[in-house]
């Protein structure tokens, strides 16, 4: 039995996994689990039944008033009952937190033991993983805003972290509430910058990014801010980040690789990673949805490859040439059959002028950068001739017009 220190101190040390399972705790029962993870020494080979003295938890969190052993047995009981989910592969787990809670009414503490499922998580760290001091957490007093201040520390050294907005909801558990962004943002998000420039050793600043005219994504902008008389940190906390870095983008791409079903080796990240980080996550998440895609290792490796081929005009009021062969490529995958290069030519430069709004000798010049990759990704065989009757186009166009019904139903 090890008696929990509760200490301003401790170091917290979680798994990035675990930093980003989706899961939605209320904020007395997110300071329990840091509390205990706090004590976690790096030495443990497992997990202890640890003893919680309730008066120093109490203190802790800035509790007044003699502790309430019915509200905190009622705190337990609802958090043994509470679990994550956490993707491995294709299989997505439920867990509960903890195994065991006792209440020693004599003695004013209490027994509690962590699920041995954590064990991977908690214990025994090598790498991808962040850590941090128990003080930036235990005054908070939003349980989004402890979850936000996890997801940016893991990110301190990036200065930089973008979520999906649908992403970010889940990771905070806030799927079901603040439907309306900008009730979400004034609710959750402004709130939690408050309380993190304030109570933590970490800032952030939003930019919102929009597809059309609605936010679908947010970039926290992540600074620094060490608080006087915090300078000297330990050894092992100031290197942290020395072992962290490498493995994030690594753990980004399977992340998104396991939602969309499929397994990447790290030699295959490599190679994607020269191609731009924000290129290879930005592909990704775009087709996150998609049903028709049968190789995504080989479509986004494609797409990567012919992307990087063709740098896009500066002047063309485009969107990078990435997006553009994505979005053809998408309008005409659909296709159960492989259509006459001359119709495709003829369809795509009129989806460009739709599309990007510009004028038809734009767009021929855009499709004729694009064409050889296109026509691969699309196993296209180029013809000698572009010349096609009237009859042909509107034959091709008809076949089109059903395959596409056939596909939406």
């Amino acid at each position: 039995m090890h008696v929990i220190e509760a200490k301003e101190e401790n170091l917290v040390t979680k798994s990035n996994m675990l930093i980003e399972a989706n899961y939605k705790l209320g904020v007395v029962e997110q300071k329990i689990i840091l509390c205990l993870a706090s004590n976690i020494q790096p030495t443990d080979s497992d997990f202890k039944t640890y003893t919680l003295p309730i008066k120093e938890f109490n203190k802790l969190l800035g509790l007044k008033g003699t502790p309430k052993y019915s509200e905190l047995r009622q705190t337990t009981k609802e958090l043994m009952q509470k679990v994550f989910e956490i993707r491995i592969q294709k299989k997505v787990i439920q867990v509960a937190w903890l195994s065991y809670v006792a209440y020693n009414e004599t003695e004013g503490t209490i027994d509690i033991r962590f699920d041995p499922f954590l064990r991977p998580y908690l214990l025994e760290l090598k790498k991808e993983f962040t850590s941090y001091k128990l003080e930036n957490v235990v005054k908070l007093k939003s349980s989004y805003a402890i979850r936000i201040y996890e997801l940016l520390k893991q990110y301190e050294k990036l200065q930089e972290r973008t979520f999906l907005i649908t992403d970010l909801r889940k990771m905070l558990g806030a799927e079901d509430v603040y439907p309306a962004y900008g009730n979400f943002k004034q609710r959750v998000l402004v709130p939690a910058q408050k309380e993190l420039k304030k109570k933590t050793d970490i800032m952030f600043d939003i930019e919102e990014v929009k597809t059309g005219r609605r936010v679908t994504k947010i970039k926290f902008l992540i600074k620094s801010s060490k608080k006087k008389g915090n300078q000297q940190l330990s050894l092992f906390e100031d290197h942290l980040q020395e072992f962290q870095l490498p493995s994030l983008f690594n753990q980004q791409v399977k992340k998104l690789a396991m939602n969309m079903g499929f397994q990447i080796s790290d030699e295959i990240i490599k190679s994607w990673e020269k191609h731009g980080q924000d290129n290879v996550l930005s592909l990704m998440e775009k087709i996150q949805e998609r049903k028709d895609i049968d190789n995504p290792v080989g479509y986004i490796t494609a797409v990567l490859n012919a992307s990087s081929s063709n740098e896009p005009k500066q002047d063309s009021g485009l969107v990078e040439n990435q997006g553009v062969l994505t979005h053809l490529i998408s309008r005409f995958r659909k296709s159960k059959e492989p259509m006459p290069d001359w119709f495709l030519k003829q369809m795509a430069i009129e989806e460009l002028e739709n599309h990007f709004n510009i004028d038809s000798n734009e767009a021929l010049q855009q499709f004729d950068l694009l064409k050889s990759n296109l026509y691969e990704i699309l196993d296209i065989q180029e013809s000698e001739t572009d010349e096609v009757t009237d009859e042909e186009f509107e034959e091709e166009q008809r076949k089109l017009a059903k395959e596409l019904l056939e596909f939406k139903s």
